[in-house]
């Protein structure tokens, strides 16, 4: 599988500097940005936003590519079997989609706080009309979980697989997933979508199947909350 792909090719160092030039990239051009033009509203600030955090992810893979010697399949950017990618992307998607909302009435139900709204969240119910919701599905639907599948799963799940093997990676890389999104009262949902990814992408052998899985499950929660707003 995808141990012996990457073995001596990039290593836990190497995910963490990614990450700091992610953060770093996509901080800098979104602040810079934001003060140079001045009349952007939220919308168009968290699309250029990530915008930029995906640029920051494909140089990486980039740098990957050039430097490391990891060509694309390495990471999981492989289309061998449309048929088996598109299944493992819709199921998988709705799968995620229910076991992420289960486990967050769970929570709910669990802990004495009740938690708040993330900001794109917020964002979602502030929407004013149509506009703004295919501004927000693209963002969630389509760039974000290309940024995020190319780190997590492709980057980040098969240094931790070769290190501690199958299980552990998945929940190691199901852990440091939940632990980026900053929300401590998801975190549990948030950790099992990041195994359940985990699993797609072992299963299918591609991050497409991932990318898909994880637009279609965000894509469903933001037709949700914005038509319970709207």
């Amino acid at each position: 599988m995808y141990t012996k792909d990457i073995k001596g090719k990039w290593g836990i160092l190497d995910v963490l500097l990614v990450l700091a030039f992610i953060f770093v990239l996509t901080n800098i051009f979104t602040w810079l940005t934001a003060g140079l033009i001045e009349t952007l509203v939220i919308t168009q600030k968290y699309l250029i936003s990530t915008v930029f955090q995906t640029t920051a992810v494909i140089l990486a893979l980039i740098y990957f590519n050039i430097i490391k010697g990891v060509t694309w399949k390495d990471i999981g950017i492989r289309a061998e079997n449309p048929i088996k990618i598109i299944t493992y992307g819709i199921l998988g998607g709705i799968l995620l989609f229910g076991l992420v909302v289960f486990a967050g009435i769970i929570m709910e139900l669990l802990l004495p706080i009740k938690p708040s709204l993330q900001p794109f969240a917020k964002l979602v119910l502030e929407a004013k009309d149509f506009n703004d919701l295919i501004v927000l599905l693209f963002i969630g639907s389509v760039l974000a979980p290309i940024g995020e599948e190319i780190y997590f799963r492709g980057m980040v799940y098969p240094v931790f697989k070769e290190k501690w093997g199958l299980f552990a990676g998945m929940i190691i890389s199901g852990l440091f997933f939940a632990l980026l999104h900053f929300d401590i009262l998801r975190f549990f949902p948030l950790l099992l979508g990041g195994v359940g990814l985990a699993y797609i992408y072992e299963k299918s052998r591609s991050l497409f199947a991932c990318m898909l899985a994880h637009g279609l499950w965000n894509g469903v929660m933001i037709l949700l909350l914005y038509f319970s707003a709207n």
